[in-house]
């Protein structure tokens, strides 16, 4: 039988050597990024658009919404149709 721990110690310094390979200066390009980027707390609070810029997409959003559910009416209206005309059995 195989001892797992000789896996484990060597998956541990495989992972050792990645992490101190990523702490060089590759990382430093990614962390500025990051840094500059809006965090999902800033991206959707409230008081980061203008009232009238949400109040513009709100409405877009609506209207997106009413077409969508006149369109899945219409669909269910013609699968109701047609199992309607299959004669029965």
């Amino acid at each position: 039988m195989v001892s797992s721990d000789g896996r484990e110690s060597q998956g541990r310094k495989v992972l050792t050597v990645a992490n101190t390979a990523n702490m060089g200066t590759a990382n430093n390009g990614t962390r500025k990024a990051a840094a500059s980027r809006a965090s999902p707390a800033e991206k959707f609070d409230a008081g980061h658009d203008e009232p009238a810029i949400r109040a513009g997409r709100l409405q877009a959003q609506a209207q997106r919404s009413r077409k969508l559910h006149e369109y899945y009416d219409e669909a269910l209206a013609e699968i109701r149709a047609s199992l309607a005309r299959v004669p029965q059995r």
